[in-house]
């Protein structure tokens, strides 16, 4: 993006004049960071500048009030920085100026508790990646970058619990809650196992859980739905993969996931059918894809790479 026309539409925040297609400009402008990679940065370090570019500027994207005039002006003088110094400068900004993060990941098929500082509990499932602040005193903001994540909050009304994972930002005082949101799957879904909590979206709209109710939000459509909590959302705590009506895009992210195999299908109908069973993530990989195939009604192919489907 020009760098004159980027700071054109930054002032138009600033003034509340804005348009929509300009708060596309600017999402976009954000997107194309995947496109322009960083040599000098490594991974983590760029996703971390990611979160913090987004957090900034969700408040001009999805809002014109005046009262968030000073996030706006935080927001433009956090894009001048990165035009005028490029990634490396805002980085090492952020780190000597905003809250330090450290950086949690689980691998394929591993599960981790964490134990924080103010005495909250985290349980990862499998390859999941969050972001958690080092000073738990002074803010409790965590980032979901990947992944499913429970959490039991130990309460503290003067410093919310809050878990931002994409499109969903979830606010809490204490309480015991699930949190999924893995970037391969279309549905991401937060349920409440105890207490309540508010889950606001990127419009602003809000719903908030209580004991059992569960979220589901449908990235494609934008939609979301409230239900009973279906605790097989939670078998993965006690070492259960639960497919329940998956397609089959989701449920080969979730055997990866899990047992670190590829599936893959050149038969229609397998690749249409609908995935319900569950799994002891302890299986071996190959007898994992050999009970769900067999519960389907269907062979499988093993190769050095992959695990192929089919009748």
């Amino acid at each position: 993006m020009e760098t004159e026309k980027l700071k054109r539409i930054l002032r138009q925040y600033l003034l509340g004049q804005a348009k929509e297609k300009e708060n596309h400009v600017i999402e976009n402008w954000y997107q194309s960071f995947d496109n322009e990679p960083v040599t000098s940065l490594n991974s983590t370090e760029e996703e971390q500048i990611r979160q913090e570019i987004w957090r900034k500027l969700q408040p001009e994207i999805h809002t014109r009030k005046v009262h968030y005039l000073k996030r706006n002006l935080a927001a433009a003088a956090a894009a001048a920085l990165l035009l005028a110094g490029g990634l490396t400068g805002y980085f090492l900004t952020r780190k000597s100026s905003g809250p330090a993060y450290t950086t949690v990941t689980t691998a394929i098929g591993q599960k981790k508790t964490i134990q924080l500082a103010d005495g909250s509990r985290l349980m990862l499932n499998a390859g999941s990646t969050v972001r958690i602040p080092e000073n738990m005193d002074r803010e409790r903001r965590l980032d979901i970058v990947d992944g499913e994540v429970f959490f039991d909050v130990k309460g503290n009304p003067d410093v919310p619990f809050i878990v931002e994972s994409g499109p969903l930002t979830t606010t809490v005082l204490g309480t015991s809650f699930n949190v999924s949101a893995y970037k391969a799957l279309n549905k991401m879904s937060v349920a409440v196992t105890d207490g309540k909590v508010s889950v606001a979206r990127e419009n602003n709209q809000a719903d908030v859980l209580v004991k059992n109710e569960a979220l589901t939000y449908d990235r494609h459509k934008g939609t979301v739905s409230v239900d009973a909590l279906d605790n097989s959302l939670l078998g993965w705590q006690q070492g259960t993969l639960v497919l329940n009506d998956a397609s089959f895009d989701d449920m080969v992210v979730l055997m990866q996931k899990n047992y670190g195999i590829t599936l893959t299908t050149t038969v229609q109908r397998v690749r249409e059918t609908r995935y319900t069973t569950e799994l002891s993530t302890d299986m071996e990989p190959v007898k994992a894809a050999e009970v769900l195939a067999a519960i389907h009604h269907l062979k499988i192919k093993v190769t050095s790479h992959e695990v192929a489907l089919y009748e």
